[in-house]
């Protein structure tokens, strides 16, 4: 399903932010301790709300939309060599913001509306590709896997040693990648020996049942990203490490 266009812009931002800035907790977003508290709350309110279900974890997800401005006026020095002008950001920003606040209520954007909210969304893309172009690196021309989430709390890059499973557990997975041509994406997962087998699909949520014949003490899981419509070989894979109990 096509993402909304200002979801899209709401969430461009919050990548670039993760790429320049960080996504732990304690990434210097420069913003007041207050709001970082706050989307605390909001996230545990989310772990609350669906226990037992894999949600969204970088603690950025949880920012609310005007904090996206406080983030790029705060770290302007990060950010202007992609924006350029702080003006121009704020007019696009304040227009977004309108056709955000006008759907929330209920209320249809007119055709000419919606041609310039699209119109600003891809133009801060652009803006964004651009720069990455004139600081070209291998990151974007490749698929890149940012980060891993399972049902059982553990998040990758952060997993150092074995992930414990039994028997009859549901093991899901978020794989949060970016391609950097904006390609569509495609997930799968296998393990060494073959005896985990998921086939590649486009929703980044993968999850399967653990079963007998998975037992084992180390198990090599390899999560995989791709790109099925680059002109060039294009995807990456991470490992992770899984000790597979019986049921009891």
């Amino acid at each position: 399903m096509k993402k909304s266009p200002i979801i899209l812009f709401e969430n461009t931002l919050r990548q670039l932010f993760i790429k320049l800035i960080g996504s732990d907790d304690d990434s210097n977003y420069k913003v007041t301790e207050q709001r970082i508290n706050a989307w605390k709350e909001k996230r545990e309110i989310e772990r609350k709300k669906y226990k037992g279900t894999l949600i969204e974890d970088r603690i950025i997800y949880y920012s609310d939309f005007y904090d996206l401005r406080t983030i790029i006026h705060k770290n302007w020095e990060i950010f202007s060599p992609i924006f350029i002008e702080k003006k121009r950001f704020d007019i696009f920003f304040n227009e977004i913001e309108k056709f955000r606040n006008t759907l929330s209520h209920g209320r249809e954007l007119t055709s000419s509306q919606e041609n310039l909210m699209n119109g600003i969304v891809d133009d801060t893309r652009n803006q964004i590709t651009i720069y990455h172009n004139k600081n070209i690196m291998k990151e974007d021309y490749f698929i890149q896997i940012i980060s891993i989430n399972d049902n059982f709390g553990n998040s990758w890059p952060n997993i150092n040693e074995n992930i414990i499973l039994r028997v009859g557990d549901i093991y899901e997975l978020i794989i949060d990648a970016n391609d950097p041509k904006d390609r569509e994406i495609q997930y799968y997962l296998y393990s060494i020996g073959g005896k985990i087998n998921v086939p590649s699909q486009s929703n980044n949520k993968i999850s399967f049942e653990i079963t007998n014949q998975m037992i084992s003490q180390n198990t090599s899981l390899l999560v995989c990203a791709f790109t099925p419509n680059s002109d060039y070989e294009n995807k990456t894979h991470v490992t992770i490490s899984l000790t597979i109990l019986p049921s009891k």
